[in-house]
């Protein structure tokens, strides 16, 4: 599957990327809260931009494994955040996603889990899905929870961040505890 089609929530359309997007990535990446617990960032203008195409060309991959959609609000267009889907060996794949800062508390997290579980076991028939989160992303830690997804791991000293070795832990759903919404 190269391309897929735009996922829609209530309040929000999953999409592919494109570089129209760039001044509202760039905003969500150049945020300090946004990536506190990411190995990258907060991104310059040019690392916003050439991180933008690079995703950009995952969408023209043969076999293609990867997707980072552009999280946009239906109501303004306004993109306010990522989604990720990354593909596995033995249908499984990994999930991501970060939100801007402005939009946190309002339960957009819940519909981009929602949307990717959806694309993951409906649409792409994967049997197990999986998420890794720093331990102290609070948000991340509650909202995987609170979607189903079931605590498996603790990895210590797992990730190097700024500098600094973090723990993470690792929450799985397979497709039969996948509960449409």
């Amino acid at each position: 599957m190269t391309g897929i089609p735009a996922l829609e929530t209530k309040r929000l359309i999953l999409r592919e990327l494109s570089e129209d997007d760039f001044e509202d990535i760039y905003e969500i990446k150049s945020d300090q809260k946004v990536v506190k617990y990411l190995t990258w960032g907060p991104n310059s203008r040019e690392q916003a931009l050439q991180s933008l195409r690079k995703q950009i060309a995952f969408q023209n991959e043969e076999n293609r494994q990867m997707y980072v959609l552009a999280v946009e609000m239906k109501s303004t267009k306004k993109v306010i955040g990522n989604a990720l889907f990354m593909g596995r060996d033995f249908k499984t794949a990994e999930i991501g996603y970060f939100i801007n800062s402005q939009y946190w508390k309002q339960g957009y997290g819940v519909e981009i889990v929602k949307g990717l579980l959806d694309l993951g076991f409906n649409t792409m028939e994967f049997h197990r899905i999986y998420a890794v989160c720093d331990v102290q992303n609070a948000g991340s830690v509650i909202l995987l929870t609170k979607m189903g997804f079931r605590q498996e791991g603790h990895f210590i000293k797992n990730l190097k961040v700024k500098g600094q070795w973090r723990d993470n832990y690792l929450f799985a759903m397979l497709s039969e505890e996948f509960k449409s919404f």
